[in-house]
């Protein structure tokens, strides 16, 4: 038995594949969608995970792994944090995303987009873990005080549906960094083709004065 359990513990997805299996909501919709909220709100969950650690207590979820959590406290809370953070730091903001070759069309988004992002981001996650975890009480809390969506080593089935969504979100990131290329390749001909025109242009009128000043 703790062996099988062992086992879809280990199929269960890792934190970062959280945050990957949703990301391509903000390639297809970026102006509906914050990425920084949904980084972080499919992420911060499993901070529960590193106190448990902390404290040397061997739950593995606890009341921070539920709906109730997610839908209600959380996304208030880290809605607040979010959208303070995009006005206070927006540019370090910017800045690392361009260091990862993320390129958002705005960091700065409306408290409304930010709290729909974070209530996407926090579900998800509790949707993804709730397949492989057999002791996680409070999933539907305050309604069950045991977890009914617990499949054991089926778990694997999320398992790799997380992973395809992440490896799309890699092929979406890749094509985005190729548009954002191409873009900037497009501006630098654009700039080169204007600056051409501009010396034509200059070249031209110092012919023509020089041509008048001849003929007085």
């Amino acid at each position: 038995m703790k062996r099988r359990r062992l086992a879809s513990e280990i199929n269960l997805p890792a934190t970062p594949l959280h945050f990957l299996a949703i990301v391509p909501l903000h390639f297809k919709r970026p102006e509906n969608f914050d990425v920084t909220a949904l980084l972080c709100s499919s992420t911060f969950v499993d901070l529960e995970l590193v106190y448990y650690f902390l404290v040397e207590n061997h739950t593995s979820h606890g009341f921070w792994h539920s709906y109730f959590f997610v839908l209600t406290i959380y996304p208030v809370v880290l809605s607040l944090i979010v959208y303070v953070a995009e006005r206070r730091f927006g540019k370090t903001i910017f800045n690392v995303y361009n260091f990862f070759r993320f390129f958002p069309k705005k960091v700065k988004y409306s408290f409304k987009t930010i709290y729909f992002s974070c209530l996407i981001g926090g579900a998800s996650h509790i949707f993804f873990d709730m397949w492989g975890h057999e002791h996680s009480p409070y999933v539907l809390f305050p309604f069950f005080r045991e977890n009914p969506f617990w499949i054991g080593d089926w778990n694997i089935i999320i398992l790799v549906l997380v992973i395809f969504l992440s490896f799309y979100a890699i092929f979406l990131w890749i094509k985005q960094m190729q548009i954002h290329r191409k873009h900037k390749q497009s501006n630098s001909t654009d700039n080169l083709m204007n600056n051409l025109a501009q010396d034509w242009k200059f070249g031209f009128g110092v012919k023509r004065f020089r041509r008048q000043a001849q003929s007085l």
